[in-house]
């Protein structure tokens, strides 16, 4: 089945997880992967690091201990008090990795800034202050500490994932999938560098791909909502709606939605799905007290309407909850929606003008309200003068049908036989839609082109 625009609008409206990339997920920097890295940095490598003589060694085997038993502040404290914090930099590489496993990354950057100032090749140090600013999100940052850390030798798994972030956060989608893949060949099980990989086969339009790593995420990780809500996405961009529909509906029967999903499983289901299932997903977010978002309530409304079901709009209608409605606009909305219901309805004409002069009353350029009006004038009233009027007055207001105001009046005017005007108008619209080609648009002007053509003779 086609979507329509609006329910196209609406969908668009609430699901986002495809369109920029995740963050390093928190449990990362608790995972063994990460753990098993940054532990294994305590100990010494000569061939990337400055030469320890006697008395660092002495300092350093003496906080062991200390270290064996988790007592890490007495560690730090030791470290600090001794002389050789001032001139070594294996001292101040420890107290970075001390301070960091306390968590004041404040002092951790300080001090690995310090051992790399003292010792420029300090591959570890590169690594892990590397690591400090990737954990605080400081991807520009972290991005030249990496590049010297892997040309100083490093292919740990942490320093390419990490790198794939950085090259993600700068649009390199191609380095940072190569970055990524590299990365699982040394910490294959680390699923931020899978989700990393995922995102990139997706945003370069390899959905099958995406879809593989995603399933995979999803068996290792079942319990962490955003990658299931990332598949959904997936399938939905993807175009296999079913798919999408059946898995958002499996994780709304675990309760497991919240009400913008709830809503996009909603427009799924009228677009693709059962509208009988769609219906009752969407009276279970208007009939919630928790739900309080206006501006998706009545979009829903909108999506039954636009997909012809008028009677299931105005039960929505009556569901959504005037104490919702906050602000001026909020209300006016609302108002609008009950016009557009009636005369989906075909009901009293004089109710619904009434509704429409109220509002145009309160806001003289509300330019919806205007159109509405102006098409119940031309259509059902036989008010043509008065429509042209309110057309133009849409047309110089603001709002969403302000430029289909100037094509509306147009079309008037060629009912009319008011061909110059109504090619003014018509022609206006067009320059409007920039390079847009409009087919039909650009058949309907040349046949009234004809038509005043005809007229002259």
């Amino acid at each position: 089945m086609m979507k329509s625009v609006l329910i196209l609008s609406l969908l668009s409206s609430v699901i986002s997880y495809g369109v920029k990339p995740m963050p390093i997920s928190k449990s990362y920097w608790k995972s063994s992967s990460f753990r098993k890295a940054f532990n294994g940095s305590y100990r010494i490598n000569a061939r990337t690091e400055p030469f320890v003589d006697t008395k660092e060694r002495g300092l350093l085997v003496s906080i062991e201990s200390l270290m064996a038993k988790g007592d890490r502040k007495s560690a730090l404290k030791k470290l600090k008090s001794s002389s050789l914090s001032k001139s070594s930099a294996a001292v101040m590489y420890n107290l970075g990795n001390i301070a960091y496993e306390l968590g004041d990354l404040k002092l951790a950057k300080k001090e690995y800034l310090r051992a790399i100032k003292k010792f420029p090749t300090f591959l570890r140090a590169h690594q892990n202050l590397a690591a400090v600013y990737s954990r605080e999100g400081d991807y520009d940052k972290a991005f030249p500490i990496l590049l010297e850390a892997v040309r100083l030798g490093s292919q740990d798994g942490s320093v390419m994932g990490l790198l794939g972030y950085c090259y993600q956060q700068k649009g390199d989608l191609t380095a940072a999938l190569h970055a990524f893949r590299n990365a699982q060949l040394t910490d294959p099980n680390a699923i931020d560098w899978k989700v990393g990989e995922a995102y990139c086969h997706d945003s370069l339009g390899d959905y099958d791909k995406a879809l593989n790593l995603y399933k995979t995420i999803i068996k290792v990780r079942p319990s962490e909502l955003q990658y299931q809500l990332s598949l959904a996405d997936l399938y939905q961009r993807a175009g296999k709606v079913e798919e999408a529909i059946v898995h958002l509906e499996l994780l709304r029967r675990q309760k497991k939605l919240d009400f913008s999903n709830k809503v996009l499983l909603g427009g799924l289901h009228f677009s693709d799905g059962s509208r009988v299932i769609g219906a009752e997903v969407v009276r279970e977010v208007l009939r919630s007290d928790a739900f309080k978002d206006a501006r998706l309530a009545m979009n829903l409304v909108r999506l039954a309407m636009d997909s012809g079901e008028v009677a299931l709009a105005r039960e929505f209608y009556g569901m959504v909850k005037p104490g919702i409605l906050e602000g001026v606009g909020s209300k006016r909305r609302y108002k609008r929606l009950e016009a557009k219901i009636l005369i989906l309805e075909g009901g009293d004409i004089e109710k619904i003008t009434g509704i429409l002069k109220g509002l145009i009353a309160g806001d003289p350029l509300d330019a919806d309200s205007l159109f509405l009006l102006a098409q119940q004038e031309a259509s059902v009233l036989g008010l043509n003068e008065e429509a042209l009027l309110h057309y133009q007055q849409a047309y110089a207001g603001k709002g969403v049908m302000k430029r289909a105001a100037l094509l509306e009046r147009g079309k008037l005017l060629a009912h009319l036989k008011r061909y110059e005007e109504s090619l003014t108008d018509l022609k206006g619209y067009r320059a409007l839609l920039g390079d847009v080609d409009d087919k039909s648009l650009n058949q309907y002007i040349l046949a009234v082109e004809r038509q005043k053509e005809s007229s002259e003779y």
